[in-house]
């Protein structure tokens, strides 16, 4: 019997992942399922529980917690916690883009404010 509380889709993508900290520590993986809490992974390495990783996408970042993390056949699998999730994140780079002319030039006091301090 289940007794998860949201339901798992099955993947199979390669991703890089860092586990972060000094030095931070950058590694490869493979996410075998995802859930709306967490995601699982394949990982060639164990990774300590209540690690805090990184998780990138291609058009997204994913930070979680490792809560554990097991030896499989040829590999290690673990549980990841999400924490954040950001998508999207081509679009917002070009969105961003169109600002960096307007914000290389000299910076500009609001008038508002300006006005308040010369008083």
């Amino acid at each position: 019997m289940n007794q998860r509380r949201e339901q798992r889709i099955e993947a199979n993508q390669s991703v890089r992942i860092t586990i972060l900290g000094e030095p931070e520590v950058q590694l490869p993986a493979r996410i075998k399922n995802v859930s709306v809490r967490g995601v699982g992974l394949e990982l060639q390495y164990r990774i300590a529980a209540g690690a805090a990783i990184k998780i990138e996408l291609k058009d997204g970042l994913l930070l979680g917690e490792i809560i554990f993390c097991r030896e499989d056949a040829e590999s290690y699998y673990a549980g990841v916690e999400l924490e954040h999730a950001l998508f999207g994140l081509t679009e917002l780079q070009l969105a961003l883009s169109g600002f960096s002319d307007s914000l290389s030039g000299p910076e500009q006091a609001h008038p508002v404010i300006e006005r308040r301090y010369q008083n």
